[in-house]
């Protein structure tokens, strides 16, 4: 029986286990280093025995004529002699390894509960161990792994013979071809050996010819090398110069571009400018300081009502800053052309504005208000004339000598109306003005409230200074 813990040997081809024949179980050392170190690389003519290590192996004598004693303790093997003899002397290795192992047992102390009992299984198992490294050794020395079976055995002899025969081929087609040549050299030189020498040195002196155009060339090559490094470090220098001649037209046209935005900007600018100055240009001040309109029955000017009645009652504060507008309208006229009024002078101030006149009677400047409260006044029971109906009457006065004073100066610049011919009338306004009325109603409330009447008389009034701002606005630009 043998043990489940002893090696197994495996064919190194089919891998199935193989059974060890007891002859390889007790190989000698001799034995292993034979199948060891053995090698296919000897050939007689790389190795050479000297002559005396000749002689000395000739007289070596063979082991069947020696006469030696058998002992007990001998455990070598003769691997020459007959059959009958090889068999016993493996009987007797077999026996002597298993007297040495019954030694090695017994000298030791204790015996191993986990070893097995039978000795002859140790040295087996150790055997096989042994054999197993001696095949490995052997399969890192040649082309085939062993161990081997018999079948993968008779393979590997069939194949091998197989590549024996194709080598054996091959060296014979190599041997045919090698005396082909070897006959054709052989009838080449013997016909014409002079003309083989002038072809020899025919081909020596074109080969010296053309090493030394090689020669040549290799100058050429070189030569050619060193110019096109030049080249391209010219090639390079001009793409740097390149690069910065296209950056700093990059830079130019930026700076140019950004510079006829500029300019457009400008331009742009420029021509916002004409027309913001045709615009006001075309825009007249003292209409735009003076805006007169009206709403309904009502004259407004700057956005302040003249008049009221008993349905739209207009504060006081409110008509007397209208007033005050108008004053300074008159004042800002005669002022900017120069008009010199005869008998008046205006005073505008805001709410409070004043109007004097000149009594011929009393040779002295009368003050008239033009503003007026509710307070209440003893001279509306009596229709009696107020310092505001004068003040009222005054404004109508001086507007009718500023429409003759424009008339004139129309006159003597030629600049001719179609009624301009009616010096002594002056400047066709609108409403027709006399003393305290106008198209026949009258300026003055003497004392009262205002009523519908004095309203559209203020209404009228507006209109008429607004010819006249119209008609002195060329001469006031």
């Amino acid at each position: 029986m043998k043990n489940a813990d002893d090696p197994i040997l495996k064919c190194q081809n089919c891998q199935l286990p193989l059974e060890i024949d007891s002859s390889l179980l007790d190989l000698s050392l001799a034995q292993r280093d034979m199948l060891v170190n053995f090698s296919n690389d000897y050939s007689p003519s790389t190795y050479k025995i000297p002559n005396d290590r000749l002689q000395r192996l000739n007289k070596v004598v063979s082991p069947t004529e020696l006469n030696l004693q058998s002992s007990v303790l001998d455990s070598y093997v003769f691997l020459q002699g007959s059959s009958n003899e090889e068999t016993s002397t493996n009987q007797t290795s077999l026996d002597t390894s298993a007297q040495t192992t019954f030694r090695e047992e017994d000298s030791g102390d204790e015996p191993d509960e986990n070893q097995p009992s039978h000795p002859t299984a140790r040295t087996l198992s150790t055997q096989v161990t042994a054999l197993a490294n001696v095949f490995n050794v052997l399969s890192s020395k040649t082309n085939i792994d062993y161990p081997v079976c018999e079948d993968c055995c008779n393979i590997l002899i069939q194949r091998l013979r197989s590549e024996y025969d194709d080598a054996i081929k091959e060296r014979d087609t190599y041997k045919q071809f090698l005396s082909r040549i070897e006959k054709q050299k052989i009838i080449s030189s013997s016909d014409s050996p002079d003309v083989t020498s002038e072809e020899i040195n025919r081909l020596k002196n074109e080969r010296e010819e053309l090493f030394q155009e090689l020669l040549q060339l290799e100058q050429q090559d070189e030569d050619l090398d060193e110019e096109i490094a030049v080249l391209e470090a010219d090639l390079e220098l001009k793409k740097q110069h390149e690069e910065k001649e296209l950056k700093k037209k990059n830079i130019e046209d930026l700076e140019q571009l950004e510079f006829s935005k500029e300019v457009r900007s400008l331009k742009n600018q420029y021509e916002l400018t004409l027309n913001n100055l045709d615009k006001l240009r075309k825009i007249n001040i003292y209409n735009e300081t003076f805006k007169i309109s009206h709403e309904g029955p009502f004259g407004v000017i700057n956005g302040l009502r003249i008049g009221g009645f008993d349905n739209a009652t207009v504060p006081w504060n409110e008509i007397n800053a209208a007033l005050g507008q108008i004053i300074l309208l008159l004042a800002t006229i005669s002022a900017r052309l120069k008009m010199k009024l005869e008998g008046y002078k205006l005073q505008p101030m805001g709410s409070f504005s004043t109007i004097s006149k000149f009594n011929q009677e009393s040779q002295e400047w009368e003050t008239y208000d033009v503003f007026s409260n509710e307070n209440f006044k003893l001279g509306r029971f009596l229709r009696k004339e107020t310092n505001f109906d004068k003040a009222m009457e005054s404004i109508l006065s001086v507007i009718q000598q500023m429409a003759l004073w424009l008339s004139r100066s129309a006159a003597e610049t030629n600049e001719i109306f179609s009624n301009s011919s009616r010096n002594d009338v002056g400047l066709d306004l609108p409403y027709l003005m006399h003393k305290d009325k106008i198209n026949g109603n009258s300026v003055k409330l003497f004392g009262a409230k205002p009523n519908m009447e004095w309203t559209i008389a203020m209404k009228f009034l507006l209109t008429n200074a607004k010819w006249l701002l119209a008609y002195s606005s060329s001469r006031l630009v």
